[in-house]
């Protein structure tokens, strides 16, 4: 009875990915022991489902079905006769895993002539995979994946490996996972556990090892890998079913939860590494809590603070639900050293790690501006591990690199290494076999991406003690990546290109910008860095070029302040307003916020206005403004624009190269044609790449923007003011979706942000509500469950006496909250008044 009320609980309650399922092996795929009952049979037992391998049978002139001792049978004859389980089994949910080379057509046509296509579930890429309830009460009761990729698939038909992972086997006695699958994505939720198949110690099976009563290695083994994936094991495989599993599923199903998501702007993270429990998650995940047990809960992901920091569930009673929010870190924040080369190998973090050179060359490049150009005998010398924090640290460390030539005599070329070579040891950062290197000595990494000569990269090599990861980013993007690796346990001082295991890999070519962090950076974050987004050298900072003056200077502040104290002037307990009249008024006059003509806006509704002041928006057809917002923002972000070969790749990947050339060139000549109405706008080809140049006449508001940002003038007055006109007409690239713009968007979404949210915090609340308002509803149309600018508009509202419209933000907020992440908002109104 208690079993069956478990079960009831189950399709009740939980969601498909949060259910398990014992599913029969039924066709013996790689199976260690056939299965011995029949489909029917192993119905009446309650199997959550099967795996069947198809085939095409050429007497039988139909698709059959194998069984695990080779033997063939109508595939018609199991699909009816699994439909009349599901017609007598009302609250059933099934689950059937096909593997078939046949074409997909022959499946398609025999669901549909079985009548099972009634009971077929699709998943819902908006709001995932429904409740069993929902199943229940649909009919929708059947999902059926395939374990092989099939082009032009049916929707009812999922590829398995776009939806769920299956971890490395281990033993039972000693599971290890170390964040990687054997397939499958981690991001997926769905887990397959294979493990019970595998043979232990001995080939002899013992029917007493599989005595629940006897063995709780059955409970704890994939108890273990569900608290290591943050993954409910859904799918128990068995090539033959045993009647112990019940005994097993019960004891899981009794566990009671804790799971939620850790999201950054309402997206889900790629990977979370959980403290203290080497647990390796998506941004989604569930926790099993075993009875009188607690469980404790920090996350940590590259890039990211998180709130709340942790969480203790003390032997909880109930499932539960916590829900962690992101928080970016300041790119210059754990920033050991940065060497620009703009003045030699002057460190201009604020350590003052400076280097020492020996035969190192500055040169002007035509692309990088000042670099260091290493001959092969060439080197600096850094201060040694313990001082940079890179010995049993998390580290990252960025450079731009060129290699002029390859030698044929050299296989390494070292931007980062040190003397000597032993184990854990040596530390080297290099390009190997025209590839980029992670090593700590016989505890490496290799890339993926090949460096051409004569090119420039950003390269980002990361490592995280807490999962032991290793990981390579080429030009922002992951190359490769691994996990499980012993720090770096060296003291010996770092150099930069000297390779000390082997003097014929010190570096031959150019270096660029090297920087050194005692953290793991974000993938946003390297991502910004190789676009040259953020500012990381703090050049003009007086107090790090000047550091004698800086303190003379500081001690002539206090002074004054000291004596400003002395003579108890008022200021101390006034308040200036950020904002005078005459700045507010600017704001009410929306209208000049654009020119009369010479304008394009991105901010908002797409519209361009020609010299003459007419309105020529119309005249971009859907593509001719797709290539032009593609070139657009190529240019702002890349010196050199867009390749030829990456503009027809994106605007038309399915042409072939003649055909994309033509479509290409006609569309161009159109751009051309509509920008001519603009004093001026040109869109230049140099050395294959494709670029747009305004003249200063033409405002365009993005590139206003820009601009903006990157001279980080938010220390002038009007900073925030100018910034905030330019932005406030709406969301960038409005209506706009393209892979090739998610991280652009994304990136100017995260500025706007941040910028909106300092433009806040310098105003008066009781003064400026007003104005306060409209900021926290800009924050909130770029990341709509932002709980910062919730609580601002809360407030800004009551002190308007604007109550009711205050709760009505509040209820709607929290119902988009629950719709995205599928639980209520923890905050109340009350706390977002407070906060």
């Amino acid at each position: 009875m208690a079993q069956q009320a478990a079960a009831a609980e189950d399709v009740v309650f939980r969601h498909y990915d949060e259910s398990i399922f014992v599913i029969s092996n039924f066709s013996g795929t790689d199976a260690i022991l056939p299965e011995s009952r029949s489909v029917s049979q192993l119905l009446d037992q309650n199997i959550g489902g099967f795996r069947f391998y198809l085939d095409w049978g050429r007497q039988e002139n139909q698709l059959v079905l194998r069984d695990s001792r080779g033997n063939s049978m109508p595939f018609i004859d199991q699909l009816q006769l699994i439909k009349e389980f599901l017609d007598n089994k009302p609250d059933k949910v099934l689950t059937l895993f096909l593997d078939f080379n046949v074409n997909v057509n022959e499946l398609t046509a025999l669901i549909e002539k079985s009548g099972i296509y009634l009971y077929l579930c699709e998943y819902n890429a908006r709001n995932g995979w429904p409740t069993l309830k929902e199943m229940v009460e649909t009919g929708k009761r059947l999902v059926i994946f395939g374990m092989q990729e099939h082009r032009n698939s049916p929707d009812w038909l999922h590829y398995v490996w776009d939806y769920a992972v299956e971890p490395y086997n281990s033993v039972l006695e000693a599971p290890v996972f170390i964040g990687e699958f054997l397939k499958g994505d981690s991001r997926n939720t769905l887990l397959i556990y294979n493990d019970y198949n595998i043979p232990r110690k001995s080939d002899k099976q013992d029917p007493a090892y599989y005595n629940i009563t006897h063995n709780p290695y059955l409970i704890e083994h994939i108890k273990s890998v569900w608290t290591n994936t943050g993954k409910t094991p859904n799918f128990i495989f068995l090539d033959r079913y045993e009647s112990w599993i019940i005994q097993v599923l019960y004891q899981l199903r009794s566990f009671k939860t804790i799971k939620g998501t850790v999201t950054f702007n309402a997206q889900l993270l790629n990977y979370v590494s959980w403290e203290g429990t080497n647990s390796q998650t998506s941004g989604k995940y569930s926790f099993p809590v075993g009875p009188g047990e607690s469980l404790t809960l920090t996350p940590r992901s590259p890039g990211y603070r998180f709130k709340p920091e942790s969480v203790t569930f003390e032997e909880p009673d109930q499932n539960k639900n916590q829900h962690f929010v992101g928080m970016p870190l300041e790119i210059t924040d754990n920033l050991e050293a940065f060497y620009t080369f703009e003045n030699g190998v002057r460190d201009f973090s604020i350590n003052n790690f400076n280097g020492k050179a020996v035969g190192v060359e500055y040169r002007k490049d035509s692309v990088r501006e000042m670099v260091a150009w290493f001959n092969g005998k060439s080197h600096v010398v850094l201060p040694k591990a313990d001082e940079l924090k890179l010995r049993d640290h998390d580290f990252t460390v960025s450079a731009w690199i060129k290699i002029d030539e390859y030698r044929k005599d050299k296989r390494d070329y070292c931007i980062l290494g040190t003397p000597g070579g032993s184990y854990q040891q040596s530390i080297h950062l290099v390009i190997r076999n025209q590839k980029p290197y992670f090593g700590f000595y016989s505890n490496d990494l290799q890339g993926n991406t090949r460096i051409e000569a004569g090119k420039w990269y950003h390269l980002v090599w990361r490592y995280s003690k807490l999962n032991g990861e290793q990981a390579i980013y080429v030009d922002g993007r992951l190359d490769s990546r691994s996990v499980g690796h012993p720090s770096y346990k060296g003291r010996d001082n770092i150099y930069m290109g000297l390779a000390g295991y082997d003097p014929v890999s010190n570096m031959i070519g150019s270096l660029d910008d090297l920087t050194i962090w005692s953290r793991t950076l974000g993938e946003e974050e390297i991502w910004r860095l190789s676009k040259d987004l953020v500012e990381l050298s703090p050049k003009k900072n007086i107090f790090i070029r000047f550091p004698l003056l800086s303190k003379i200077g500081l001690i002539l502040i206090s002074l004054v302040i000291l004596f400003l104290i002395y003579r108890k002037l008022p200021f101390r307990n006034y308040r200036k307003r950020y904002l005078n009249t005459e700045k507010l008024q600017e704001l009410e006059e929306s209208d000049l916020d654009y020119p009369k003509r010479n304008y394009i806006q991105l901010f908002g509704d797409f519209k361009v206005v020609d010299r003459s002041g007419e309105d020529i928006t119309n005249q971009f057809t859907p593509k001719i403004k797709q290539l032009f917002l593609l070139i657009l923002v190529y240019s702002q972000h890349h010196r050199n624009g867009i390749s030829t070969k990456d503009l027809s790749d994106i605007l038309w990947p399915d042409l072939s190269y003649q055909n994309a050339k033509n479509s290409r060139g006609v569309t161009i000549r159109k751009l051309r044609l509509i920008l001519q109405a603009l004093d001026e706008v040109e869109v230049l080809f140099n050395i294959d790449c494709w670029i747009i140049r305004f003249s200063g006449s033409v405002y365009c508001d993005y590139v206003e923007c820009l601009k903006l940002l990157h001279e980080k003038h938010d220390q002038h007055p009007d900073f925030y003011l100018n910034f905030y006109k330019i932005i406030r007409a709406g969301e960038v690239f409005k209506g706009e979706s393209h892979d090739w713009l998610d991280d652009y968007k994304g990136n100017i979404g995260n500025s706007i942000v941040d910028v909106i949210m300092k433009f806040i915090n310098k105003l008066d609340l009781e003064h400026d509500h007003e104005l306060i308002l409209n900021l926290a509803d800009r924050i909130l149309v770029t990341d709509p469950v932002n709980d910062q600018a919730l609580s601002f508009k809360l407030k800004a509202l009551v002190l308007q006496n604007n109550m009711n419209t205050a709760r009505f933000t509040y209820e709607k907020f929290a119902a988009l909250y629950e719709e995205l992440y599928h639980e209520r908002l923890a905050l109340t109104f009350d706390d977002l008044l407070k906060s």
